[in-house]
């Protein structure tokens, strides 16, 4: 199968991604016995529900170093030890320092909600070319909620997924007074490009949480949290109504790989040429959650 390959902004070049699971993956791309599975099977609730068990279990724990040393990750900058992590999930869900996160201080800037490999779209209904053309993001599709879908018609989405190897803490990316978060009950199909194949399906059938976000100078900002295959549960911590800092935490995925949608108001922000060229080749761009992704208009 074709390799998956992002832009990566710190080492400025392009990279190729490391796929955990890979044979699972390659199963429910396949025609046939993989297409049935993942019908029957992969996209269940009781799969996801089931592998989240094993990952919060004490056997788990065993699973914790190999990871690490397989997939390179800086056990330095985790809060914990590896040692002081009691379940696979554990580790998964884990904090990091402070410092191995900056948040950019720039006034008037929007930051990466989650470390993840982001596409930016200046209109959200306009996808391509990273999705099959002519495939439409609709904010009345994906939240269900048409009242304050008209809000956002024609606005900017970035689109940030994260792999099953990144930090699993999502943050706000902005400065703002959060509203109650919404649950919309669904899937839980992969979101990985090989298993989307370039349609948004997955986004709108996937189980996901909304939260409208008012802010003071960049209007109202939609944060939707996409679950995906193998993610046992989407948590949110933070406190709605509350004044919120740009990068304060508001929430974090259980084990699987997931997707953050952002949704701007349209004409509001400007997003990072990077990920602007990068998408427009159809390619991902990485970026570390507290990163600038856009500045304000």
């Amino acid at each position: 199968m074709k390799e998956i390959v992002f832009f990566n902004r710190y080492t400025n070049a392009v990279e190729e991604e490391k796929i955990v699971g890979e044979p699972w993956i390659r199963l429910s791309h396949s025609v046939g016995i993989g297409k049935l599975a993942t019908a029957l099977l992969f996209k269940r609730k009781f799969f996801s529900m089931i592998f989240g068990k094993f990952a919060s279990s004490p056997t788990s724990r065993k699973k914790i170093k190999p990871f690490v040393e397989k997939y390179g990750l800086k056990s330095d900058s985790f809060e914990k030890k590896i040692s002081e992590f009691t379940s696979f999930n554990d580790f998964f869900i884990r904090k990091l320092k402070p410092s191995a996160r900056p948040i950019s201080p720039k006034p008037n800037t929007i930051v990466a909600p989650v470390d993840g490999r982001h596409l930016a779209y200046v209109n959200m209904r306009k996808l391509s070319p990273f999705f099959v053309k002519g495939e439409r993001l609709s904010v009345e599709d994906l939240i269900i909620d048409k009242t304050t879908a008209k809000k956002f018609t024609n606005g900017s989405a970035l689109i940030s997924r994260l792999s099953p190897i990144d930090y699993h803490r999502f943050h706000f990316p902005i400065a703002c007074i959060p509203h109650k978060t919404f649950l919309i009950r669904g899937e839980y199909s992969s979101v990985h490009p090989r298993a989307m194949d370039g349609k948004i399906d997955a986004f709108l059938r996937n189980k996901k949480t909304s939260t409208l976000l008012h802010t003071e100078n960049c209007g109202d900002v939609l944060m939707v949290e996409i679950g995906a295959m193998c993610v046992g549960s989407i948590q949110q911590t933070f406190v709605p109504k509350k004044s919120t800092l740009k990068g304060d935490e508001k929430g974090y995925f259980e084990f699987g790989g997931s997707t953050v949608i952002l949704i701007f108001e349209n004409g509001r922000i400007q997003f990072s040429d990077d990920i602007l060229e990068n998408t427009a080749s159809g390619m991902e761009t990485y970026v570390l959650m507290g990163d600038e992704v856009a500045t304000i208009l």
